[in-house]
């Protein structure tokens, strides 16, 4: 099951940022080939903000929605240190109803159980307008069935898999979708791992 908010907020409450101050590496080359200048876009799980002030440093006007509060204040004070505004939301992604739609949604590593993804998943889909882009990266589950040390939930039910990807989203909005092995250094996320990463584009 997912942690609760108050381990996150727990885990978030030290001064360092627990996974590095800096972008998703697939986040920050996808963003660059595939968003639109100066686009309106919703990072869910933004956890301490990392993506959501890069994104906004590249001109990008961004919503933040995690239930962590420590992790948005955090995400304020990143965002300050590299003089851009972010908007925040403390909301639950498994109950939240989005109040608009945006061009683009950006999520790294929010892990769910199996009945908890696809409501996810629609709630992706709901907060794209037509022709919106997902960009996102997930561990699968070799992460732990091979051994990769990297991070990530210790259920391996809790993976992601590109089949999964493939039933869930229209083949027809896929701009990519790739089985990698990067070699993380995202704070708690280091070393080699076993991601899925995806871009999808909400057909018009």
């Amino acid at each position: 099951m997912p942690k609760p908010a108050a381990f996150w907020n727990d885990r978030f409450a030290r001064d360092e940022y627990v996974y590095g101050e800096a972008p998703n590496q697939f986040v920050a080359s996808a963003a660059e080939t595939w968003l639109p200048d100066a686009a309106e876009v919703l990072t869910l799980g933004a956890g301490e903000g990392r993506n959501a002030v890069h994104l906004a440093r590249q001109g990008h006007a961004v919503t933040a929605v995690d239930y962590a509060a420590e992790g948005l204040r955090k995400t304020h004070r990143l965002a300050k240190k590299a003089g851009v505004a972010v908007e925040t939301m403390q909301a639950d992604v498994r109950s939240w109803a989005p109040p608009q739609t945006w061009d683009a949604v950006g999520t790294t590593f929010l892990h769910l159980p199996p009945d908890e993804r696809l409501p996810l998943y629609r709630l992706i889909q709901d907060s794209l307008r037509p022709g919106g882009l997902l960009i996102a990266e997930w561990f699968r589950p070799e992460q732990r069935t091979e051994g990769y040390t990297s991070g990530g939930p210790p259920d391996v039910d809790m993976m992601v898999t590109d089949e999964e990807l493939r039933d869930h989203f229209a083949e027809s909005g896929i701009e990519h979708l790739e089985i990698a092995e990067p070699v993380l250094d995202e704070g708690m996320h280091e070393g080699p791992g076993a991601t899925v990463r995806f871009v999808w584009r909400r057909p018009a």
